[in-house]
């Protein structure tokens, strides 16, 4: 073979190599990028620093505020007027089941595994429902007052088991919480009704008799009731006894509890936030003695008026007032982290993500988005065509539901495929 020869074969492999260095790298690169767009993709997911955008919408049907719950993961429940309740795609926003469940929706759906359970009071002339069960309660006189405890199929809707309670009271508000095997049905009235979750059967009653002045909380086997006559009850779930009563010098108006330590936080109507050890509450302290036994108050915090609500944050305590103030506390020491006044009405709830919160103002187009590290306002969603918000919003998946006056929305952060329905 000829030098010549030899050159130009040379020359070829150098030329193959060549190409095929440039080819790897290229698909290397591609690799990265790919890698990188899907790193950031899970970056935003939580980063609500990035621009909100509208996924889907549900126009206006007549939507019942505060009555929308979710899994965190696939379905979100919607009721509406007339006593219908639909499940939706949290991804898209179609609806994959609807029920007709009559009379008026009275309770937020509250989703334990397979199951979603619901309270109504149904129509004038619906007790030709097949029921299950029927409870009367203690203490009817005749004039009770029907309402429907249902378990649903998450998946279609199907009706598991319906049980009927009758009772004198007629609920402005029905609160549901799961323990263990049993569901817990409290109403604003002072109620609370434990039935079994698998089939509706009757477990026990406890009445109050006297309104409650917070929404109650329930944690483990536990569930803690301010009263508008300045009481703190707290009842052992699984046989409904007084475990524990405080009297207070001022009504509690907003509830939570420290898991970590132990002990309850108290706001009331002339702003005060105390923080109180449960194990050092004797069973029932006299207004009487009160003065003298507060060894159960760890610290306390003023705020310039009545509390609305409490919400843990990885930071510390978020606390909102009615004068339009939020405020960050330590859980420890009840000392003050920053101090921020909105411009209108704070809703009841704030929604905290991680270390951000949502503060949402009422009657007002937009949603506030803060830092719970330093309480600088981060980013804003803001509603389109002159909406408001009505209703505390809830996050599933990567998305912020909002129900507002023109329908229901889904915002995100992401790219998302926008579908109206």
């Amino acid at each position: 073979m000829s030098n010549l020869q030899k050159f130009i074969r040379l020359n070829l492999l150098l030329t193959r190599m060549l190409i095929f260095t440039i080819l790897f790298s290229q698909f290397v690169l591609c690799q990265d990028s790919n890698k990188k767009n899907k790193t950031d993709s899970v970056l935003r997911e939580f980063d609500l620093s990035y621009p909100f955008k509208i996924c889907w919408k549900l126009k206006k049907e007549e939507l019942i505020n505060n009555t929308f719950a979710s899994d965190k993961a696939n379905y979100l429940l919607v009721s509406t007027f007339g006593g219908i309740i639909k499940s939706l795609n949290s991804e898209s926003g179609e609806k994959r089941w609807e029920t007709d469940l009559g009379g008026e929706i009275v309770s937020t759906p509250y989703i334990d595994g397979e199951n979603v359970y619901i309270v109504s009071k149904p129509k004038e002339n619906q007790n030709e429902v097949p029921l299950n069960n029927e409870i009367s309660t203690d203490g009817t006189d005749g004039n009770e007052n029907n309402i429907i405890i249902r378990s649903l199929s998450v998946s279609s809707g199907v009706t598991v088991w319906q049980t009927n309670l009758k009772t004198d009271l007629n609920p402005e508000q029905v609160f549901i919480y799961i323990h263990k095997s049993t569901t817990l049905i409290a109403d604003k009235n002072g109620n609370l009704y434990s039935i079994y979750k698998n089939d509706g059967v009757f477990n026990w009653q406890k009445t109050l008799g006297v309104k409650l002045s917070a929404p109650p909380y329930f944690y483990a086997d536990k569930a803690i009731l301010g009263t508008i006559d300045k009481q703190l009850i707290i009842l052992n779930l699984g046989e409904g006894k007084t475990y524990k009563k405080l009297e207070l010098p001022v009504i509690p108006t907003a509830i939570s509890f420290n898991s970590n330590d132990e002990t309850l936080i108290v706001g009331d109507q002339k702003g005060i936030v105390s923080s109180i050890k449960i194990e050092k509450i004797d069973f029932e302290i006299s207004k009487k003695e009160k003065k003298k036994k507060t060894k159960y108050v760890s610290w306390k915090f003023r705020l310039g008026a009545e509390v609305s609500d409490i919400s843990f944050t990885p930071r510390g305590l978020l606390i909102t007032s009615l004068d339009n103030f939020a405020y960050l506390i330590s859980a420890e020491k009840g000392d003050l982290i920053w101090k921020k006044r909105l411009a209108g009405r704070i809703s009841e709830k704030s929604l905290v993500l991680d270390n951000y919160a949502l503060i949402t103002t009422i009657a007002e187009p937009t949603i506030s988005v803060f830092g719970v590290s330093t309480g600088r306002l981060i980013n804003k969603i803001i509603l389109e065509d002159e909406n408001f918000v009505t209703a505390n919003p809830i996050k599933i998946q990567n998305k912020i539901i909002v129900p507002t006056s023109g329908g229901l929305y889904a915002f995100s952060p992401n790219e998302c495929h926008k579908i109206e329905n």
